[in-house]
């Protein structure tokens, strides 16, 4: 069974692995040195702490919204060229497909974060880039399973793409939205349907992981214990990744294909 796994993970990966994706990957780091230091001769104070996070930050979502795509094309090509019916036709088990997809992704989150780590090693130290690199990790292998939940469901590229990068968005501004929703409140003296509003996200947010699960950029500007972080970041992935692999499994069980 593991063997099978394995094989089917070097299919997989070979898949997607070619030239163009390093090409592309080493265009976005250029592109994010040149813009960090662009802020860097505008800012007036902080302008290395502010350029080394926006440097992390403009990696961060190109990778993210990169391995997103990667594995939503993935799986959609598979649907597209009737891989799904072949491999079930030989002796490897649906559980095995989800398996070697959660290899898949996070070997690619492993590979995309080497040239953050590089490069944020460059412009901060090395203790700020090892704590980034593996906090982003986490935050695409998470967004990569929660894509490859969404194009097993929807089975379309587009509505993968704008349902994951919805729920991402969403975890990103839920302190924001939360927020506003309480100013809101107090506001309206305490309407019922701001309420009620108020109910129903902080209920979605109890699904969905908070802004504190992802990589976060406050280590530029202040002295954090990066470990306590890592570690935090590391248990809700943990949860939310075991989680997103048992509806992806349950997902697949389900569909029937034309063998």
């Amino acid at each position: 069974m593991g063997a099978q796994t394995i094989s089917l993970f070097r299919y997989l990966l070979l898949g997607i692995l070619n030239l163009r994706l390093f090409v592309l990957v080493f265009i976005l780091v250029v592109l994010a040195w040149i813009f960090s230091n662009f802020i860097t001769e505008l800012a007036i104070i902080n302008s290395a702490q502010i350029a080394q996070a926006l440097l992390a930050d403009f990696l961060r979502y190109s990778l993210v919204f990169l391995t997103l795509l990667l594995v939503t094309t993935s799986v959609a090509e598979d649907y597209q060229f009737r891989q799904f019916e072949r491999l079930l036709t030989m002796p490897v088990s649906r559980w095995q497909y989800i398996a070697a997809q959660f290899l898949v992704i996070a070997t690619i989150a492993a590979i995309l974060c080497l040239p953050v780590l590089l490069v944020i090693s460059f412009s901060s130290s090395i203790e700020i880039a090892l704590y980034w690199s593996a906090a982003l990790w986490l935050e695409m292998l998470l967004l990569g399973l929660l894509g490859l939940l969404a194009i097993l469901s929807l089975e379309k590229i587009p509505l993968a793409v704008f349902f994951s990068i919805a729920i991402y968005l969403l975890a990103k501004l839920s302190g924001l939205i939360g927020q506003m929703l309480t100013e809101s409140v107090r506001l309206s003296d305490g309407s019922t349907a701001n309420r009620v509003t108020e109910w129903i996200f902080n209920g979605i947010m109890h699904l969905i992981p908070r802004l504190d699960a992802f990589a976060q950029n406050d280590v530029f500007f202040e002295s954090l214990d990066l470990v306590d972080l890592l570690f935090g970041q590391l248990l809700t992935v943990a949860i939310y990744s075991l989680f997103l692999l048992a509806v992806c499994l349950m997902d697949f069980y389900r569909k029937e294909f034309n063998l």
